[in-house]
């Protein structure tokens, strides 16, 4: 039961990680004016954040760790989203604790998952002399402060659209990001035509829509978009093999946006209509299901995989197994890296502002700030070996 619990709340976030939106009202040529300026600043290596993010954080001797010295930490202890704050949180103590160096005070406060318990925690915690702020699920929470943030900084956890207050950060596991790394993984193995098997949800359905925007920005073309083939049965009991896209003979690649449950099957429809030579890739829930046994029937799919789930290092030195007993692990073991991160770019800061492109090995991935503030990941690829993901050679085309 706490596994669902904890699943839920986990699609629950991802769900609200587009948040908070403006309308699109902005005339294109100012949008590609923004996309133009942002890619410069990416290329010059470059932001737009304040530099006095961090002016009052205590000076150290460690040119890569500077934390606050008073750390407030904004998560949901009550409502919907309690399950996800509490694993976020074991996440980010685990994280405190870890560190040998000099550590900030913390404190943890109640943001209810709405505007006005966002806004209270705020005003309390900067009473209490907070120097920087965690947290922050919730839509309507992140939207509550994304705005008015101004004397300290903030590092809120989710998705911000379009980023334009020079004191907030913002980090989350969006689908969308999700969505272009596996662009950008066929389009670098010039595999530019493309079918896409997809179990509905709100999440599956952003990680696609990212998907195919920068895939077809590439020069990638979509064959079709398809549900999850199902097995019927004729009128005598015996299984019928379903029908499949027509234009799937000329695909170079198929995709699979699904868990592991419904990718097996869709595996099996691809193999008895021919096109078991495929390459194939999907999504990091194909791997939810732990079954080695029936998982050898996803060998050779390549997917994308946060480090934490495939026991490779973190700059933390932390692993899974020293959460193993907690509650929140058992079903919520991407948030507790997801909180791990969070603790690891609040004493990293100094690092980005003056380099923004550096990358730091975080458990959900490699971490570095886009110029507008934004904590963008890239994930390691997996593939499935003998029923069991196993690290994709980096080396490896």
């Amino acid at each position: 039961m706490r596994v669902l619990i904890a699943t839920t709340a986990l699609c629950l976030l991802a769900a609200c990680g587009s948040a908070p939106k403006k309308t699109p009202n902005a005339p294109q040529a100012a949008q590609a004016q923004e996309r133009t300026a942002l890619q410069q600043a990416r290329a010059e290596n470059r932001h737009f954040m304040n530099p006095a993010l961090i002016e009052a954080f205590p000076a150290g001797i460690d040119p890569n760790y500077r934390p606050p010295a008073r750390l407030a930490v904004l998560l949901p202890q009550t409502g919907s989203l309690a399950v996800a704050g509490t694993a976020i949180r074991d996440g980010i103590l685990a994280g405190y604790y870890a560190e040998t160096r000099s550590k900030p005070t913390i404190r943890f406060y109640n943001s209810q998952g709405s505007a006005e318990g966002a806004n209270a925690a705020y005003q309390r915690a900067l009473k209490d002399g907070a120097q920087m702020i965690i947290g922050l699920i919730g839509k309507e929470e992140v939207a509550a402060i994304a705005e008015s943030a101004s004397s300290i900084p903030v590092l809120a956890l989710n998705r911000i659209e379009q980023p334009s207050n020079r004191m907030v950060l913002n980090f989350s596991l969006s689908p969308e990001r999700e969505g272009e790394l596996i662009a950008e993984r066929l389009i670098g193995k010039g595999l530019l035509l493309t079918g896409v098997f997809f179990q509905g949800s709100d999440s599956n359905s952003r990680t696609l829509a990212a998907f195919e925007k920068r895939y077809q920005q590439a020069g990638g073309k979509l064959l079709f978009r398809a549900p999850a083939p199902q097995f019927g049965k004729d009128a005598s009991g015996a299984p019928v093999n379903p029908a499949l896209p027509e234009s799937l003979p000329q695909a170079k690649a198929v995709l699979l946006l699904m868990p592991g449950d419904a990718a097996k099957p869709t595996r099996a429809a691809l193999a008895l209509n021919g096109a078991g030579g495929i390459p194939v890739f999907a999504g990091s829930d194909i791997s939810n299901d732990g079954d080695a046994k029936t998982n050898a029937q996803l060998n050779g799919i390549e997917f994308l995989q946060m480090p934490w789930l495939t026991g490779q290092g973190n700059a933390l030195g932390v692993y899974p197994a020293q959460l193993a007993k907690l509650p929140s692990a058992r079903g919520g073991a991407r948030l507790n890296a997801f909180g791990l991160d969070a603790w690891l770019i609040s004493t990293r800061l100094q690092v980005w502002l003056g380099s923004p492109n550096t990358a730091i090995n975080g458990a959900t991935g490699s971490l570095h700030m886009e110029p507008d503030g934004r904590i963008e990941r890239t994930l390691p690829w997996s593939v499935f070996q003998n029923g069991v993901p196993q690290p994709l050679n980096a080396s490896q085309p």
